[in-house]
């Protein structure tokens, strides 16, 4: 079996144990927290806790998956140290924008300030483990956050400090057991001093890569910042919704990602067209997935089983925007697989597509929430991922 294959597969399995986690962390904030406003200012920290990993792990996996081995894991994770402090700055900014000011009172939000620098050292030790071939040990840190989670929840029950509490400990396990297996000497040779810096400090590329991960990695975070035009507990309710979506979405995409810039990274035509193929399979694959769950968790025996096992009325309220999210789901999925190549060879050409699409999508949820309600939010989602299809659907003939 080839190493692309094996890589497929093994993350693949382990991403389908992530997403169990992940399924069992919502269930249990489900049952604590319903559809309240401290459900709210739960999931605003930990969408800004999860932007910081997800736009460092977008960042750094672009950045240095393709960087030859013989550029030692120490001398990128040094060079790019201001790069993490800058990240965790922004987090801790848009956590005080998005929470609210009076929300600084909640112990919970103080909580998630500690977590999002250490959220970003996570995403930046995974992406050094997935460059030096352990895929497998990347997943601890993914698993640590929602065993955390639920432990929090457990022991403290009945608000949101302990789920967060529970992350923070999860990040720090996840860290500390990840470091020095990433961290260890696995380079072909240290290379020449002036090679090493002139690979690891590509100011342009790394510029430009920040700016497409801060733009379309991040998504979510205009949800959260414009989450205060929802009712109290909508956000949350989206965000119960955007779980099964996720369902559908997570397995796939973290192979999809490592094995794209993989491939892509020669810079062939041939490889840029074989991603496109597998784009396409893969977003017709996973929207009709979601549409199947959503229309699932419409059926009233289905229904009854899930809001017997949480305690409250959920399903009915989720159904209608899981399907609302399908096309969404399968654009972001296409998106995730089509890009890397562009990602790999011309990251500046993404750009523009970003930008438009963050643009169009800030104007359908900020003016389409009074007309829609929650389903402004897929909507925006969808225009977004549509406009950004555009980065990569024509085939380079020659490069």
């Amino acid at each position: 079996m080839s190493r692309t294959r094996q890589t497929l597969l093994w993350m693949a399995g382990l991403s389908l144990v992530t997403l169990c986690l992940g399924v069992l962390r919502e269930f249990w904030i489900a049952r604590e927290l319903r559809a309240s406003g401290a459900a709210d200012l739960f999931f605003r920290g930990l969408v800004v806790v999860g932007a910081a990993r997800a736009f460092g792990t977008s960042l750094f996996r672009s950045r240095w998956i393709p960087v030859p081995l013989t550029v030692p894991a120490r001398a990128l994770l040094r060079v790019e140290a201001g790069t993490c402090a800058a990240i965790s700055g922004a987090g801790l900014v848009a956590l005080v924008l998005i929470a609210g000011v009076p929300a600084l009172a909640e112990p919970s939000l103080w909580v998630f300030a500690a977590a999002v620098p250490l959220a970003t050292i996570g995403s930046a030790v995974r992406a050094l483990a997935e460059r030096a071939g352990l895929e497998r040990r990347g997943f601890v840190l993914e698993w640590a956050l929602p065993v955390g989670a639920i432990a929090g929840a457990l022991l403290l029950p009945g608000g949101a400090l302990g789920p967060a509490a529970g992350i923070l400990v999860g990040l720090v396990l996840g860290v500390v057991a990840l470091l020095p297996p990433a961290l260890s000497d696995r380079s072909q040779g240290a290379g020449p001093e002036g090679q090493v810096g002139a690979t690891a400090r590509d100011a342009g590329r790394t510029r430009v890569l920040l700016l497409d991960a801060l733009v379309y990695a991040n998504l979510g975070l205009l949800d959260a910042a414009l989450s205060h035009v929802f009712v109290a507990g909508g956000f949350a309710l989206l965000n119960y919704a955007y779980l099964f979506v996720n369902a559908a979405l997570m397995v796939p995409s973290a192979a999809a990602t490592v094995v794209g810039l993989r491939v892509s990274a020669g810079g062939d035509p041939a490889a840029q067209g074989q991603l496109r193929r597998w784009a396409v399979l893969g977003g017709v694959a996973c929207a009709g997935l979601v549409v199947a769950v959503g229309l699932l968790l419409g059926q009233t025996w289905v229904a009854a089983r899930v809001d017997a096992a949480v305690g409250w009325s959920l399903a009915a309220g989720i159904a209608e925007l899981v399907l609302w999210s399908a096309p969404f789901a399968g654009l972001r999925l296409a998106n995730t697989i089509g890009r890397q190549f562009v990602i790999a060879t011309e990251p500046r050409r993404v750009l523009v597509w970003d930008l438009a699409g963050l643009g169009g999508r800030a104007l359908i949820l900020g003016l389409g929430a009074a007309l829609f309600g929650l389903k402004a939010s897929p909507i925006g989602l969808a225009f977004a991922e549509l406009v950004q299809v555009g980065a990569w659907w024509r085939v380079s003939r020659s490069r």
